[in-house]
């Protein structure tokens, strides 16, 4: 069982994957926005019946949502829809390919924040652990880059250090760091405070925290994309299939973050990056270079060191 939350967060990064490559031909067909949605509105109703069948099975009454929880899945719920909206913006925007890079640094931002903050205890092989992994993940993702794309328009060394591209891949992985340490709190919440299991603390958890995110982005796109909305009929099947990829993603998330330190789940989650390109390559036929095999390599070596910490 101690290293369940390692499988639990290899394969919720695997539905994820799976998840972002379905999001991507439905892209074709609906804004950013609205595709973001659809996963959350078709992911619900499957994690409502997993909560079900949990408390159920486990003979344990649905628990106490205190004011407290609903304060950190609230907020972890809009960290999450505020990191979206940034990744959105960062590719509006021109020069993202650094951006990008350091988006993928929030399990790094996780570890600090964390260890400052929140009550996060970090090993030495732990944090060892943690930048193997992101280093593998920092390598794939320049061998993503097409060719001379750092600097691309003349950019300037100072402008590629400070610019909007920087500073929102940056904001990205606070944003998403924080939503982390949040939703590991409230799981914490239930667990310490009521003596429910990691199983019933990450359904309830995932389930409002989704719950919650459907109303924000809900509220939000009747305002500003409400004929984008209905478009979402057309799709149903493909919106089946992506509700299920993110619901598993989502209950195996949360289980492995309610076993473990958000820092290294984020970590170990890295390993999506590797599922991706799998699927990009047997689904879009893309290639792979070699350098994203040995970031690949890498980023695997990182995952089998939480082993040990």
């Amino acid at each position: 069982m101690g290293y369940l939350w390692i499988v639990a967060a290899a394969s919720a990064a695997f539905f994820q994957a799976l998840r972002y490559a379905s999001l991507k031909e439905l892209n074709k067909h609906l804004s950013p926005a609205v595709t973001g949605y659809t996963r959350i509105l078709f992911a619900l109703p499957l994690l409502l019946f997993h909560l079900a069948v949990v408390l159920h099975v486990t003979g344990q009454p649905l628990p106490h949502l205190s004011p407290w929880f609903l304060a950190m899945t609230g907020l972890g719920a809009l960290g999450q829809f505020l990191g979206t909206v940034l990744m959105v913006r960062l590719f509006q925007i021109g020069n993202f390919a650094v951006g990008t890079m350091l988006a993928k640094a929030d399990a790094v931002m996780t570890a600090i924040i964390g260890s400052l903050l929140f009550s996060e205890h970090i090993s030495g092989a732990g944090w060892f652990a943690i930048l193997v992994t992101v280093a593998g993940v920092m390598i794939v993702s320049t061998g993503r880059l097409p060719s001379g794309s750092l600097f691309t328009g003349g950019t300037s060394l100072a402008s590629l250090a400070f610019g909007p591209s920087t500073r929102l891949g940056l904001t990205i992985a606070f944003v998403n760091a924080v939503s982390y340490l949040l939703i590991r709190e409230a799981m914490l919440t239930l667990q310490i405070s009521q003596g429910v299991s990691a199983t019933v603390a990450a359904a309830t958890a995932g389930t409002v925290l989704t719950a919650l995110s459907a109303a924000f982005l809900g509220a939000w796109l009747l305002v500003m994309e409400r004929p984008g909305l209905w478009l979402i009929r057309h799709h149903v099947g493909l919106g089946c299939f992506i509700g299920v990829a993110s619901a598993l993603g989502t209950l195996l998330w949360f289980l492995a973050t309610a076993l473990t330190n958000a820092a290294y789940v984020a970590a170990v989650a890295q390993v999506q990056i590797v599922f991706a390109l799998a699927i990009s390559h047997y689904w879009f036929r893309e290639s792979i270079r070699a350098i994203e095999l040995a970031g690949i390599a890498l980023i695997l070596v990182g995952v089998l060191l939480f082993r040990f910490v």
